[in-house]
């Protein structure tokens, strides 16, 4: 593990690492490249081992909060995970008012 620098996380207290994981990358297709399910856990796996405890998902990023939980949920104590929440693409519009 490698040691990198951290900074509070707004004031919260959190000491996140400055370098954070945007988990974007693991959506898969139609949206995204082809990720395996292999290589998913592999990233996943590297990023944590990397020294990096902050990774950033959304529901908006396909497959890749269901990855999250799937491979590293066991090392949970080792990073903080964002999740944001948005509009699907392709939903309805939300009724005015």
């Amino acid at each position: 593990m490698t040691d990198l620098p951290t900074r509070e996380l707004g004031r919260t207290g959190i000491q996140a690492t400055m370098l954070g994981y945007g988990a974007m990358e693991l959506r898969g297709v139609p949206r995204g490249r082809d990720v395996t399910e292999a290589q998913a856990e592999t990233i996943l796996h590297a990023v944590l081992d990397a020294g990096i405890n902050y990774i950033d998902t959304s529901i908006d990023y396909g497959l890749s909060e269901e990855r999250i939980g799937r491979y590293i949920s066991g090392r949970r104590s080792e990073y903080y995970l964002a999740s944001k929440c948005g509009c699907l693409v392709g939903a309805p519009p939300a009724p005015r008012g």
